[in-house]
């Protein structure tokens, strides 16, 4: 494979278009191959999540968006590109590059480059044409159902309900727990979430360190401090005019396609001057049930919310993601992402 500073700057596009996409906890869970001919994506884990799990094939849906995206602003032949779920050998991308015809601008910015969380609140006004807008973002059996008014109350009660479950549920206390970055070496601000990305108040990032010993955090739950932690979450998920919920099968080809829709509809609204803010604690949830491992003293109240989510949003579909969205109080810290050595396969073997 040719070193990652010899790319062709077309490929070398392509790759960072790709791995700039979201991914859950900024995990990054993928890497790439040039062989001099042929572009080649796979999943490799990193962080938490495991490389076949929901949020996992969420994020690589995403990225291929991105890479579609980037291919299509060069005027590439996409014709020939495979873009699913991870194969056996972990290929979720594909493809030749060749006839270029478009030439890179490196003056314009991408789309994909000015997209970033913004965990801030968000203000009350939006254009309320926004709906139609995001009418169009679809893929495959996969879309979107735009909620607003009391609707966000009470997709906040779900979040509400998913978190009580979450801060009682040790690995995903000890996933989030390692994904955290504070310090300020370029190491700490390329993977994982910094907390100055996160919009947490003063004395925040000491309360993150608290909760992370999971130990503190059962004593703490004793005293129901999860009650209050999902309190917070879910009235900091109500401040937006606007929720967006990906919907779609519960099969693994639906969830790639979910990624891809999410990435859509995020491109479009930072394309109308907006920000957006995953939640995926809900989806977590309906995920842990399938595969059993929600903590036995939460089952009853997760096994009311799926009912209640079957009831709300129909019995063929599953929720895949939410995203509030909406103009934010103010900027905030972008998360970084792994230098372009950092993502090739190789590289990524030998880490």
């Amino acid at each position: 494979m040719p070193d990652s500073g010899k790319l062709p700057p077309e490929v070398a596009f392509l790759i960072e278009a790709a791995g700039s996409a979201p991914s859950a906890d900024n995990s990054q869970p993928w890497c790439f191959d040039w062989d001099g001919s042929t572009l080649t994506a796979r999943v490799r884990r990193r962080g938490g999540f495991p490389a076949d799990y929901h949020a996992t094939t969420l994020a690589l849906g995403a990225a291929a968006e991105n890479l579609a995206w980037a291919m299509q602003s060069l005027g590439l032949d996409m014709s020939s590109w495979y873009l699913g779920p991870p194969q056996a050998d972990g290929i979720f991308a594909q493809g030749p590059v060749k006839g270029q015809t478009n030439a890179i601008e490196p003056s314009s910015t991408p789309l994909w480059k000015l997209r970033h969380t913004n965990r801030l609140p968000y203000r009350s006004e939006i254009d309320p044409d926004i709906a139609h807008r995001l009418a169009a973002c679809r893929v495959n059996k996969v879309g979107i159902r735009v909620i607003a008014g009391s609707g966000i109350r009470q997709a906040a009660d779900w979040v509400r309900q998913a978190s009580e479950v979450r801060f009682q549920t040790r690995e995903v206390n000890e996933w989030f727990a390692a994904s955290l970055r504070y310090g300020n070496s370029p190491e700490e601000m390329t993977d994982g979430l910094h907390v100055n990305t996160l919009a947490l108040p003063p004395g925040g990032a000491g309360l993150l360190k608290l909760m992370s010993d999971w130990r503190r955090m059962q004593w703490l739950n004793r005293m129901r401090a999860y009650k209050l932690f999902a309190a917070i979450e879910a009235a900091n998920f109500q401040k937006t005019p606007l929720v967006v919920a990906i919907i779609g099968p519960s099969d693994k080809a639906a969830a790639f396609d979910a990624g891809r829709c999410l990435q859509q509809v995020w491109l479009r609204v930072t394309e109308m001057g907006l920000s957006a803010h995953p939640y995926y604690v809900v989806t977590d949830l309906l995920n842990r049930l399938e595969l059993g491992s929600v903590p036995t003293q939460c089952m009853t109240q997760a096994l009311a919310l799926q009912d209640r989510l079957r009831t709300e949003l129909g019995r063929d579909d599953t929720l895949h993601c939410l995203l509030r969205v909406g103009k934010p109080v103010g900027k905030i810290q972008v998360s970084g992402r792994l230098p372009l050595n950092h993502i090739m396969c190789n590289a990524a073997n030998r880490s």
